[in-house]
């Protein structure tokens, strides 16, 4: 559009790029129903409120999480328009997920070094990194 080979009228350039960046635009499909079932092991460093320990090891289970009795409804809403950043994903995972399947802990959950495993796979439980693809 912008070689000089080319006449495009001007009124032309804007509704034409607009057409190719819709074209390129795939909107995200839903956070699968296996996802949202799956069963999930934190290990690593665990922490709620005064109490922080190592999970996961030979001394220590890891943390059991069962996804299905969490609530994943603001997670796919931010993942459907393409805005669910790690932050977010990690801020509902545990408030959504984890409060709704064991509580809250003795004063919040965070996770300083822990890593993540589902019945999926590693995927499953960090957040998608982009809720719209471009077409390749």
């Amino acid at each position: 559009m912008s070689d000089s080979e080319y006449n495009v009228r001007r009124s032309y350039v804007d509704i034409i790029h607009t057409a190719y960046e819709n074209v390129a635009v795939v909107p995200a499909d839903p956070i699968p129903d296996h996802i949202k079932r799956g069963q999930y092991e934190i290990s690593g460093v665990v922490k709620t409120g005064d109490d922080e320990r190592t999970r996961g090891t030979v001394d220590a289970a890891p943390l059991r999480i069962d996804g299905s009795r969490g609530n994943w409804d603001e997670i796919e809403e931010l993942w459907l328009v393409g805005e669910l950043t790690d932050d977010e994903f990690e801020d509902h995972f545990i408030d959504d997920v984890i409060v709704e399947d064991i509580g809250e802990g003795t004063d919040g959950w965070e996770f300083p070094g822990a890593s993540y495993s589902g019945s999926g796979t590693r995927e499953a439980v960090e957040p998608p990194t982009a809720a719209r693809r471009s077409r390749s």
